[in-house]
C-alpha cells in the first residue's frame, strides 16, 4: 500500500534504527485498556500467568482508534512466557507513550532496565514521532513471536514480527493523513533483550531492542 515511512528516528550507541509507519486517522480520545497490557500473553503457562498477575504494573489505555494485537503460540516454559508477556509490555508501553506525547512516560521506564539501551531507544523512538507532532492510529499486528534462552538463566531473546500494513499515525494538531509517499515494505523483525528482575517474582525487564526493515522471515 502507498504509506509514508519514518525515517531512522536516532542513531543510536547500538547503531540500530526503528522505522515507523506515518499515516493517519482521527482522535477519539481516551479508550479502552490496550489488550494483553498488564496480563500474560496468549497461550502462556497458568504458573507465570499467576506471578504476572500479582506485580504492581502501571495501568495503559489506548486510545479507542488504536490496538496492539499478537498471535502468541502455547509455551510450557514458565520463565519464557513471563519474558515474552513482558517483552509485550514493553512494546505497548512505548506506544502508549506515543498516544500520550510523553517521551517520559513512566509505563515503558517500568519494563525497562534503568538506564539501559532499551530505555533510552523508547524514549528517542517517543521523541522522534512527538516531535514531528504525530500520534498512532489502527492496528499493529505482531506474530512469529519466539523466546530464545542465552547462557545465562536471567536472560532470554524475545523476537517477533510487526506487521504496520494497517497502523497509521496522524498529524496531533490537525487530524490529517499523512500518506501516499511511495510503497513500502510494512513489516519488521524485532529483537527485545529481557533479564529476568532480581527483587520481583515473575517480572521481566527490556535489557536492548533493535528492529529491522523489510525481514525476510516477517514478509
Amino acid at each position: 500500500m502507498n504509506r509514508r515511512t519514518l525515517p531512522a528516528l536516532a542513531a543510536r550507541a547500538t547503531a540500530t534504527a526503528l522505522l515507523l509507519t506515518a499515516c493517519g486517522g482521527e482522535s477519539s480520545g481516551a479508550g479502552e485498556k490496550m489488550p494483553g497490557a498488564g496480563e500474560s500473553s496468549a497461550g502462556a503457562s497458568a504458573s507465570a500467568s499467576e506471578k504476572g498477575e500479582a506485580i504492581d504494573r502501571p495501568e495503559m489505555k489506548f486510545p479507542k482508534d488504536f490496538k496492539m494485537t499478537w498471535d502468541v503460540a502455547t509455551t510450557a516454559d514458565p520463565d519464557e512466557a513471563a519474558a515474552v508477556n513482558d517483552a509485550r509490555n514493553y512494546m505497548e508501553a512505548t506506544f502508549h507513550a506515543v498516544t500520550e506525547q510523553d517521551p517520559e512516560d513512566s509505563a515503558y521506564k517500568f519494563y525497562v532496565v534503568p538506564l539501559s539501551q532499551a530505555q533510552q531507544y523508547a524514549k528517542e523512538t517517543v521523541e522522534a514521532i512527538v516531535k514531528r507532532g504525530w500520534t498512532v492510529t489502527g492496528e499493529l499486528r505482531h506474530s512469529n513471536v519466539q523466546a530464545r534462552k542465552g547462557e545465562s538463566e536471567k536472560l532470554i531473546t524475545v523476537s517477533f514480527c510487526q506487521n504496520e500494513s494497517e497502523a497509521f499515525s496522524r498529524e496531533v494538531k490537525t487530524g490529517k493523513v499523512l500518506k501516499d509517499q511511495g510503497s513500502e515494505e510494512p513489516y519488521y523483525a524485532y529483537s527485545v533483550l529481557m533479564e529476568k528482575s532480581t527483587s520481583i517474582e515473575g517480572f521481566w525487564q527490556a535489557k536492548t531492542a533493535s528492529a529491522t526493515k523489510g525481514a525476510a522471515q516477517c514478509a
